[in-house]
Formats: C-alpha cells, sequence, structure tokens
C-alpha cells in the first residue's frame, strides 16, 4: 500500500518522521499521533490503523485502500490533505494534515448561543464547498457530521474521515446503509422498504442538520429529541418539521415562555433548502455556494459607501414562471469576490448581482442573457434555487452587464 509499481520504496515511517507519544485521538481500530517530519519539521496527525484489529471491526483491507484513494483524489482548502502511507507487519500508518484548532463539534459546542450567525455563514461556506470539491468529482462522503470537521489555522475547517466515502458514477443509486443515524436522510434512514437508494444529495442533507445545530448552539438537534430518540416521523417530513423557535422565560412546565425564531429568514431558508425531503429536489452543494446568506451571511449587500463600480440597472426585464403580470425589480452589479465550488479562477473575482424582489418568487431556475455572461468562460448559465420568501434578496456570479434575466 506504501508502494505504487514503478515508483521507488518509501522509507518506514520512523525514518521520515518522528512519532511524538502524543495522543491526538482514538478510534476503533486505530489511534492518531502527532509526528514532526525529520527533515522539515512540519507537524502531521499520524493515523496508525492497527492491521489485527481490522477484521474483529469488519473493516477490509479494500476499505482502507478505499480511503487513501479519495483523499488522493482531492485536494481542496477545507478538505484534510494526506501527505504519505506507510505499512509494516502490524499497522498501516497515514500522514495526514494537522489541525492545531482541534475538533470542530467541540469548537461549536464551547461557542454555544454565543455563536454568531455571521461565524456560522462563514463555516457553512467552508463546509459546503468541501462537499462541492468532493461532489464535482462525484464522490459521496455518507459520513458529514460536526465531529467530522477539524478546525486548522485562524477557523479554516478540514473534512476528515474519508473511510465511507465512495465514488459514484453518474446515474447509480447506492443501497448500503451506512453513517451516523442522526445524519442520514429520509432515502438512506427507511432503506430497504421505504426507498430504492441514495446518492450525493446525502451529503447536502447533512450538512444541513449541522446548519440547523449551529443555529442553536450545537445543543439541539432538528429530529432528536431530549431523550435521544431519533423521531422517524420528523425525519421523514424534513424541512417542514424544522423548528426554528428559541424559548425564554416561564414558570413551571413552561408556562409564560416566550419565542423567537432563531436568525435571519435568509438562514432558515437556505436550512430548509438544505433539508428538503425529496433528493430531486435538494440543493446542491454548488448552488448552496451561491445563496445570498452563504455570500453576505444576512442575505443582503451592504457598502458603507458605495463604490463607483457599482450601479444599479432600473426597471429590469423580469419574468416569473407562470405568474401574471411579469414581476419588475431593481439589481445591483457589485464586484463582490464570489468562490467557486471548484475554485476555478473564472469564477473567484466575478462580480455578483444583487436583486430584492417585492413577491415571493416561484421558480426553480435563474437564466441570464447579456453580452458579458460568456466572460464566465461557458455561455449563458443557468441557476438553480428554491422559491425565495418575500423581499429576499438573491446573489449569484454574474457578468459585469446583463440585458434579461428570466426567471
Amino acid at each position: 500500500m506504501g508502494q505504487v509499481a514503478g515508483e521507488p520504496a518509501k522509507p518506514p515511517v520512523e525514518e521520515k518522521y518522528f512519532v511524538q507519544k502524543v495522543k491526538l485521538g482514538q478510534g476503533a481500530f486505530g489511534t492518531v499521533w502527532r509526528a514532526v517530519h525529520r527533515e522539515t519539521n512540519q507537524i502531521v496527525a499520524m493515523k496508525q490503523i492497527d492491521k489485527a484489529m481490522m477484521p474483529r471491526r469488519g473493516v477490509r483491507r479494500e476499505d482502507v485502500e478505499r480511503e487513501i484513494n479519495m483523499m488522493k483524489a482531492c485536494q481542496h482548502t477545507n478538505l484534510t490533505r494526506l501527505y504519505d502511507t506507510f505499512e509494516d507487519t502490524a499497522s498501516i500508518h497515514l500522514a495526514l494534515e494537522y489541525c492545531d484548532g482541534g475538533d470542530f463539534g467541540d469548537k461549536v459546542k464551547q461557542k454555544g448561543a454565543g455563536l454568531t450567525e455571521r461565524e456560522a455563514s462563514d463555516w457553512m461556506k467552508q463546509i459546503l464547498s468541501a462537499i462541492a470539491a468532493l461532489h464535482v468529482r462525484s464522490i459521496c462522503h455518507r459520513d458529514i457530521k460536526p465531529d467530522n470537521f477539524m478546525v486548522s489555522g485562524d477557523n479554516t475547517l478540514k473534512l476528515t474521515d474519508f473511510g465511507l466515502a465512495i465514488f459514484l458514477p453518474n446515474g447509480k443509486l447506492l443501497i448500503e446503509k451506512c453513517g451516523t443515524p442522526a445524519f442520514m436522510t429520509p432515502e438512506q434512514y427507511f432503506l430497504p422498504k421505504r426507498s430504492r437508494g441514495y446518492g450525493l444529495p446525502v451529503d447536502v442533507w447533512a450538512a444541513g442538520i449541522l446548519m440547523y445545530m449551529l443555529m442553536f448552539g450545537g445543543q439541539r438537534h432538528p429530529f432528536v429529541s431530549d431523550s435521544g430518540q431519533l423521531d422517524e416521523r420528523m425525519l421523514a417530513q424534513g424541512a417542514k418539521a424544522l423548528d426554528f423557535r428559541e424559548f425564554s422565560g416561564g414558570g413551571f412546565f413552561g408556562f409564560g415562555a416566550t419565542s423567537q425564531l432563531r436568525w435571519s429568514e435568509a438562514a432558515r431558508h437556505l436550512c430548509g433548502t438544505l433539508c428538503d425531503p425529496a433528493p430531486a429536489r435538494r440543493i446542491t452543494a454548488e448552488a448552496a455556494l451561491r445563496n445570498a446568506w452563504v455570500l453576505t451571511c444576512d442575505g443582503t449587500l451592504r457598502f458603507a459607501d458605495p463604490p463607483a463600480s457599482v450601479r444599479t440597472i432600473n426597471a429590469a426585464e423580469v419574468y416569473s414562471l407562470g405568474a401574471a403580470p411579469p414581476q419588475r425589480a431593481s439589481f445591483q452589479v457589485a464586484p463582490t469576490p464570489v468562490l467557486s465550488a471548484t475554485n476555478r479562477s473564472s469564477f473567484s473575482a466575478a462580480p455578483v448581482i444583487h436583486a430584492s424582489f417585492s413577491q415571493p418568487l416561484r421558480t426553480k431556475s435563474l437564466e441570464f442573457h447579456g453580452p458579458e455572461v460568456h466572460s464566465l468562460g461557458e455561455g449563458p448559465r443557468r441557476f438553480t434555487h428554491d422559491a425565495l420568501p418575500r423581499s429576499q434578496s438573491l446573489c449569484v456570479p454574474m457578468g459585469r452587464s446583463i440585458s434579461t434575466l428570466r426567471l
């Protein structure tokens, strides 16, 4: 495993790394140690897998090799990097990127109710970026949850634990029921009697559950009771069963308690689109990265002193599918940087078009036409999204000018 045909043999792990007696984590069949590269002094997390324990835990050698191949196939800022692999008679060693900020789940609980919406928006952007980086390569992680993200440096999140990750050919459905039940989608949880299988959208659902937990400081799961029981009825309902109310005050049995909705309408709307119980309707990770709340935290663009490069296109033509008369709105084109799911340079500096609508929009796609749309390098584009509530702002990467916006 540590050597590929045609490549020179790698030195034993002890020759390349000094493995310290500092335990970073303990798993069912392995331990993670702190290690230092002997030449560069780079700190790594050395995952030591006990080969003797693998069969007892139902882990095959192919499973470990698949995990290694998944990590080698994807390199992204928000994915834990694999540097080296080694093998001896007793263990398999993986030299992984070291994250000095610890476990993301612990960090969320440490923040608790003090976690701000802006912090959560930045974290969700990173979580969705990690998922999108996998999905663009047709890789399904299948175990997205807070404990599988690590924190590095200045709050950079790194997705880890690729033990269940699998390549998913286009059009194929998976039927293996695996992962963490509390983060499973309806199409996963209700296998095999009430589901034919699942695909990439399962990772997006888990991100929605994670986002809901962020909204309540990591202390509340949308479908798990205080006693730790998963409510199957609520799970099947998905977004319709999300309760965003936060209660305060009150006496015995909660009498007299008051409630208010947690965070902004833009945040609650995105969480609902991530937790759509129908996988065909569920927003993709790439589309979620273009969501207004992810881009701007509260769904709006604000400028203390609007730059000269911001201009307004008044009375732009707006056509709402199935609606009459056509809705009209004004748009601002602002050179706000947008991070794309694949980090392509053609998107990295794309401006944002900011639109506020006076009525709810009931459509699934947006189509832009204009002389500079082709500057994205892909010709006219369509962006999918769910229905927008009244006065919701929408931000999408766009060329600096458009002639028509069709909804």
